[in-house]
């Protein structure tokens, strides 16, 4: 009965195994196929069945013991019974078991044997098992993803320093020095001062060294004992940045893309390149993750502030803390791929976006999250928004608006299914309208910040912080949030008017927001920060008319303006906000 029970529990292994998903049986391959465990399970095996056969041995025979030692240690003799031998065999057949299950059931594993692991990988991708590869890749995050550093010898450590020492003294003394080599005096001269160290510093560099040395053999003694896949991971990383499996894995799995976007202590990983390639893949597949989250993230914290809420893992990832996007550059591949579509849709001989799918009556309002433009445009807008929000002082290239503004405005042409007299005459329309009345919420941001005092913009000095304010500037960056917001929606504009193919209507449309805006900001007190903007946005139109290609520009910009717009903005400056006198000496000929 012993003998059945445990070929029960075998049997039990064997049917666990069968219904465990495909990642999961693998682990067996790259955790116990080594050396150590395969002696281990073959011991245990074999006592098995030596086990098995002893108790055998005794049911057919008279005998009660398998085996008797007498020692003069012992006042009895060591005997195997049929008992203990049934326990021995119990006891081996758990351990067996227990093995098992260990790796079956376990969250994570260790790897014990690279070489089967990289097999493993390699044949995923081979036959084109991509759910499977996915799935091996993130059980194994770490070490294939997350792999530990492998630890520099002292003797490279200390030749660094020497030569970042060298270079560092060679630059304070010598400036303006073109080309370092050997035979420079000044290194010569290093070297001498080096020579003549005194006895006591000589004691501390030796003991220095020592404690390089004794801290690099802990470091490697940590890296040895930690899980590491060198050949392995260096292959994963090849495989995240293969076209070919970076087109799929985002839409089998996209959270190993997220784990990767929020793990930022991967170090030597191509996290930006997977990154780009992850969210590239994302906007090309309709109904992707980014879709999905984009569509459920409208719902507004505040005023003009989307709630970025957790369970939009994607978005929460890159704009809970935007310097995490600011670090990727999360913004180029949506913005890159946005363009690469309009490009190819003004070589089609049909274009769809310049019939109204997205504007049609007889469609739901949901269906503009169908639509990729549209989630590029709303990817923009929430992280720019909520980077404004969390004071970062560059524009986090805002500017791929204008770049998709000019692309629509040269794609667009009015056909059978434009409707010029409409609010969006066609589907360009509509996404040209969403750019600019973004960026006029992103002044309504700046007005309420500057507003309430609970968001305290001003530093110490009673100066507005560098993120807001008007004048600030980083060379490596560009201007502010707001400042680039004006730059860029007269940008637009101008790309809007000069084009001709756009209808006069939705022209006066657009330019009435504009300077709706303008208006709006003109209300607060002279010198004030949104009164700043409003003269900001003054000048730069003033700029833009008498520009190279300002004549045109003018040209268009009076017929609209006199074709209803002033109207408006009359309407509008009773109530405050009076720039019309400014906008009739910009504007209107003489």
């Amino acid at each position: 009965m012993a003998e059945l029970f445990i070929f029960t529990l075998f049997a039990t292994i064997v049917a666990i195994y069968s219904v465990l998903p495909r990642y999961r049986q693998l682990r067996v391959t790259y955790t116990l196929w080594n050396k150590p465990f395969a002696a281990l399970l073959t011991a245990l095996g074999l006592t098995v069945l030596a086990s098995y056969a002893g108790s055998i041995y005794l049911q057919n025979t008279d005998k009660t013991t398998l085996w008797s030692l007498t020692t003069s240690y012992t006042q009895s003799p060591i005997e195997i019974t049929a008992l203990e031998i049934e326990f021995i065999q119990l006891a081996a057949a758990i351990t067996i078991m227990g093995i098992f299950l260990g790796v079956f059931l376990s969250k994570s594993v260790r790897i014990r044997n690279e070489q089967m692991l990289l097999s493993t990988l390699r044949d995923l991708y081979n036959r084109d098992e991509y759910a499977t590869l996915v799935e091996v890749l993130r059980d194994n995050y770490t070490p294939l993803i997350d792999h530990p550093k492998k630890p520099t010898p002292p003797s490279e450590q200390q030749w660094r320093d020497i030569d970042i020492t060298v270079t560092h003294t060679l630059i304070e003394t010598e400036e303006e020095a073109e080309e370092l080599d050997d035979s420079s005096p000044l290194i010569k001269y290093v070297e001498e001062d080096n020579a003549e160290q005194t006895a006591r510093e000589r004691v501390r560099d030796s003991f220095e060294l020592k404690r390089r040395q004794a801290t690099y053999y802990l470091t490697a003694l940590r890296y040895r004992l930690a899980d590491s896949a060198e050949g392995a991971s260096s292959y994963t990383e090849t495989l995240l940045l293969d076209p070919e499996f970076g087109a799929k894995h985002p839409i089998l799995d996209p959270g190993l893309g997220i784990d990767i976007i929020l793990d930022t202590d991967l170090d030597g990983f191509r996290r930006r390149d997977v990154t780009h390639q992850y969210l590239t893949t994302l906007l090309r597949e309709e109904n992707s993750l980014l879709y999905q989250e984009i569509s459920n993230n409208m719902s507004m914290d505040g005023i003009y502030r989307y709630r970025v809420d957790p369970d939009n893992r994607l978005l929460h990832a890159l704009f809970s803390d935007c310097s995490r996007a600011e670090e990727l550059d999360a913004y180029k591949p949506v913005g890159d791929t946005a363009k690469e579509m309009l490009r190819d849709q003004g070589t089609k001989d049909y274009d769809k976006y310049n019939a109204q799918r997205l504007t049609s009556v007889n469609r739901s309002k949901d269906y503009v999250f169908n639509d990729p433009l549209f989630i590029a445009i709303s990817f923009f807008d929430i992280m720019v928004r909520e980077a404004f929000y969390q004071r970062i002082d560059w524009h986090m290239w805002l500017y791929y608006y204008e770049s998709m503004t000019r692309l629509m405005c040269e794609n667009y042409e009015n056909t059978e299914e434009t409707d010029p007299d409409s609010e969006w005459p066609n589907d360009y329309s509509r996404l040209m309208y969403e750019m600019i009345s973004n960026m006029g919420d992103l002044l309504r941001i700046m007005e309420r910040l500057v507003k309430n005092d609970e968001y305290d913009v001003k530093d110490e000095d009673g100066d507005f912080d560098e993120f807001i304010a008007l004048e600030s500037y980083r060379r490596d960056r560009g201007g502010t949030i707001p400042k680039s917001a004006v730059e860029i929606m007269l940008s637009c504009h101008q790309e809007i008017l000069t084009t001709e193919e756009i209808p006069h209507q939705f022209k006066k449309y657009i330019t009435e927001i504009l300077f709706t805006r303008c208006s709006d900001l003109r209300e607060y007190e002279e010198g004030s920060l949104p009164w700043k903007y409003s003269e900001f946005m003054l000048r730069r139109l003033e700029a833009m008319i008498e520009g190279r290609s300002g004549p045109e520009y003018h040209r268009e910009l009076e017929l609209v303006y006199n074709d209803g717009v002033r109207h408006e903005i009359v309407a509008k400056g009773a109530t405050g906000g009076w720039i019309v006198d400014e906008l009739d000496e910009l504007i209107q000929s003489s």
